[in-house]
C-alpha cells in the first residue's frame, strides 16, 4: 500500500494513501469545499465522547438540554468544555473520529520541508492554526487544529494548488511546527539573499513588534532578531547568548540548563543586529564602552514575555545576553513542586510569624520560582506582603513588589528600610548580597517580621558560613534563621526515546543506592542522539530536587560552637536530613532522570 509520506516517525504510520483519499471533506484544486452533511449512521460528537467514556449519558443529556435552553446557538462541545467535563484534547480526538480524520499529538517537526510554506505567511498559519507537513503526488497533508475551519482549507487549496488532506493536532503542536519551519525558511532565505544590505539597514525610529509570531516585517535585521527570539521562546529557552568572536557572531540558547549553538551571524552584520536589540531594549545605541541593562516587553503567539537585555563590551564587540521571562506561565502551586516530605516542614516554616527562611542555589536553579510559589501559598487578604527585587521577574497578584534601581539610589538595603515602614507581615528580599542587607534582614526578623530571601551557596549548611562572612553573628543566626531550602533543577530523560538500562552495584552506590532498593524499578538512560521530540538531546524538561535544613536545637547549638558548614552538614544528616543526592536518587528510581544527570547535579555531595 502506498504510504502518504516517507518518514521514520511512528506517528505517521496511522496514515496511508487509501485512508487519505477516502477521508470526507478533502478537496482537489478544481473543487469547491462545502461543509459536509452528516452521513446516515455517523455518530454525533456527544455519542463519541460517551463511547470513549469521557462523559456519561446523563451529562450528555444535560448538555443537550442547555443547548436547547440557549436557543441552539452553542455547540455541545463548547458547553461540555465550559462545564469542565472534558478538555480540549477530548474534543479534538472526538471530532477527528467523527470526521474520520487522523489525530496526532506530536509531529516530526524537524523533518517538515520548509519549502512547503514558501507561498504562505506566518500570520496566516498562526491565525488559522494550520501547518503543511508533507507533500506527495496525491496532494498536501496539513495539520489543523479546527477541522471544521472550511475557509482555511479553501485558502490552502487555492494557494498551494493541490488537494488538501487533513490531520488533527493540538494547538501547541501546530504552534511549535509554525515556529520551527518558518524559522528554517528564514535561515534558508538569508543564506541565499544575505542578512542585510552592504550599506546597512536604516534602523532609526523602528518600534518593537507587538507580536513576534505575526511579525512579517521584511527588513532583514528585524526578521533576524525576531527569528532568534521566536525560536528561543518556542524551544522554552531561558537565555539567549549573542557572542561576537573574531570572524563570526555565535547565537546560543540555554535550554533545560544547557547551552547549545543554534546559528551563526556573519561578522559584517554584527553591528546591525546589536543595534536592533539595543533599540528594542531601550539602551543607548551610541554607547558601546560600558555595560548596559534594559528590558523588552513583547508577545509571541499570544504569550506575554519579558526579555531582560544585558550588553557587555568585549574585545570583539558587545556581547548580548537576553533572559526570557514567560509571564503567561504563571506561578506553580508549591505542592506541585515540592515532594511531600519536604513540603510539610517547609510549609510550617513559611507560616511562621517571624524569622528568616532562606532558599539557596546557583544562578538558574529555581530559587525565584520557589519563593514566588511560597508567597502565593501564604498570600491572604489579611497578610501584607512586600518584596524588593532586582528585577521583578514574576508579577504576583495581591503582593506589593518594589524593583531595585541602583542608579536612583534604590538599593536592596534602602528599599528594605522603606518597606519596614509600610507595616508588612512578610518581606521578601530578592537576594542577600551584602552585609548591610543581611543586617537589616536580621533586624526585621527580630522585630516580628517573616523574611524570605535567597543566597548563592551550594547547599543548606554552607549558607550559615556565608551569613557569617557577611558579618552576621552566630547568635543572630540561631535566633532568627528558621530553615534553609537548597534547590536544583535536573534534566528529565525524554519519555519518547528513553531506553531501559541496568547499573552495577558500584554505580548505584554513587547515589547511595543498593540493588535491593532498585529491585523492580524501571531505570532509564538517555538515547545518545535523542529523537525529534527532545530535539536530539535525549532530555526534555526539568524537575526540581530539594534539601531542607530545619534549625532545631541541635543545629543551633552546633552553630554557636562553629559556623563550619561541613560539620553542620554531618550533624544534619545524622538527624535525618534528606540531601540533594537523596532527592536526585528518588527521581532516578521513579524513572524521571538518569544516573549520570543525578550525579552531575549533586556533585556538592561528593
Amino acid at each position: 500500500m502506498e504510504k502518504a509520506y516517507v518518514t521514520n516517525d511512528p506517528v505517521f504510520s496511522v496514515l496511508d494513501k487509501s485512508q487519505r483519499l477516502s477521508s470526507p471533506g478533502e478537496v482537489g484544486p478544481g473543487q469547491q469545499t462545502q461543509a459536509q452533511p452528516q452521513r446516515f449512521g455517523r455518530k454525533t460528537l456527544g455519542e463519541i465522547l460517551v463511547e470513549r467514556k469521557k462523559i456519561t449519558e446523563e451529562q450528555l443529556r444535560e448538555a443537550l438540554r442547555i443547548q436547547v435552553q440557549r436557543g441552539g446557538q452553542q455547540k455541545v462541545g463548547q458547553i461540555l468544555l465550559e462545564s469542565e467535563l472534558v478538555d480540549q484534547t477530548d474534543i479534538l480526538q472526538g471530532l477527528a473520529q467523527q470526521l474520520e480524520l487522523p489525530y496526532l499529538d506530536l509531529l516530526p517537526i524537524n523533518d517538515i520541508d520548509a519549502e512547503l510554506v514558501r507561498d504562505l505567511s506566518i500570520g496566516f498559519c498562526s491565525q488559522n492554526l494550520v501547518m503543511p507537513i508533507s507533500r506527495d503526488s496525491t496532494g498536501v497533508t496539513v495539520a489543523v487544529n479546527d477541522p471544521l475551519n472550511i475557509s482555511a482549507v479553501d485558502d490552502l487549496r487555492l494557494i498551494l494548488g493541490s488537494t488538501i488532506f487533513r490531520v488533527v493536532c493540538p494547538k501547541s503542536t501546530i504552534e511549535s511546527a509554525i515556529n520551527n519551519v518558518f524559522e528554517r525558511q528564514d535561515m534558508s532565505r538569508e543564506t541565499n539573499q544575505g542578512l542585510a544590505t552592504e550599506e546597512g539597514d536604516d534602523l532609526a525610529g523602528l518600534e518593537e513588534a507587538t507580536d513576534l509570531l505575526h511579525d512579517t516585517e521584511d527588513a532583514p535585521v528585524r526578521r533576524e532578531v525576531s527569528t532568534i527570539i521566536r525560536r528561543a521562546i518556542s524551544e522554552k529557552a531561558s537565555d539567549i547568548h549573542i557572542e561576537p568572536f573574531e570572524d563570526r557572531v555565535s547565537v546560543r540558547l540555554r535550554v533545560d540548563g544547557s547551552l547549545r549553538e543554534v546559528r551563526t551571524i556573519p561578522k559584517k552584520y554584527q553591528a546591525n543586529v546589536t543595534t536592533r536589540i539595543k533599540i528594542l531594549g531601550k539602551l543607548n545605541i551610541a554607547e558601546s564602552r560600558i555595560p548596559q541593562d534594559g528590558r523588552i516587553s513583547l508577545r509571541v503567539g499570544g504569550r506575554d514575555c519579558d526579555v531582560r537585555v544585558s550588553s557587555l563590551p568585549t574585545k570583539f564587540g558587545e556581547r548580548i545576553v537576553m533572559r526570557i521571562l514567560d509571564k503567561s506561565s504563571g506561578v506553580r502551586e508549591l505542592s506541585a513542586s515540592l515532594p511531600e516530605k519536604v513540603m510539610r516542614p517547609f510549609e510550617a516554616l513559611i507560616h511562621s510569624k517571624h524569622g528568616i527562611v532562606l532558599v539557596t542555589g546557583p544562578t538558574g536553579s529555581g530559587k525565584t520560582s520557589t519563593l514566588a510559589s511560597s508567597l502565593m501559598h501564604i498570600n491572604k487578604p489579611d497578610v501584607n506582603i512586600i518584596t524588593v527585587e532586582d528585577p521583578v521577574e514574576v508579577a504576583l497578584p495581591g503582593v506589593g513588589q518594589v524593583e531595585v534601581n541602583e542608579k536612583a539610589g534604590l538599593t536592596f538595603a534602602a528599599g528594605l528600610r522603606s518597606i519596614l515602614r509600610q507595616d508588612p507581615d512578610v518581606v521578601l528580599i530578592g537576594e542577600i548580597r551584602d552585609s548591610e542587607t543581611a543586617q537589616i534582614a536580621v533586624q526585621a526578623a527580630m522585630t516580628g517580621h517573616l523574611v524570605l530571601s535567597t543566597l548563592h551557596t551550594n547547599d543548606t549548611a554552607s549558607s550559615v558560613t556565608r551569613l557569617a562572612d557577611l558579618g552576621v553573628e552566630p547568635f543572630q543566626i540561631t535566633t532568627t534563621v528558621l530553615g534553609v531550602l537548597a534547590v536544583r533543577l535536573m534534566k528529565r530523560v525524554c519519555v519518547t526515546c528513553r531506553e531501559l538500562t541496568t547499573h552495577t552495584p558500584e554505580e548505584l552506590a554513587l547515589l547511595n543506592l543498593t540493588p535491593e532498593r532498585v529491585a523492580g524499578k524501571k531505570l532509564y538512560k538517555a538515547r545518545p542522539n535523542g529523537c525529534s521530540s527532545c530535539k536530539n538531546l535525549g532530555y526534555s524538561g526539568r524537575a526540581g530536587i530539594y534539601e531542607l535544613l530545619v534549625f532545631d536545637e541541635a543545629i543551633r547549638q552546633q552553630i554557636v560552637k562553629s559556623v563550619d558548614g561541613a560539620a553542620l552538614r554531618k550533624i544534619a544528616m545524622t538527624r535525618g536530613m534528606t540531601t540533594l543526592r537523596d532527592s536526585a536518587a528518588e527521581r532516578f528510581m521513579n524513572g524521571e532522570t538518569t544516573l549520570e544527570e543525578a550525579l552531575q547535579k549533586t556533585q556538592v555531595d561528593d
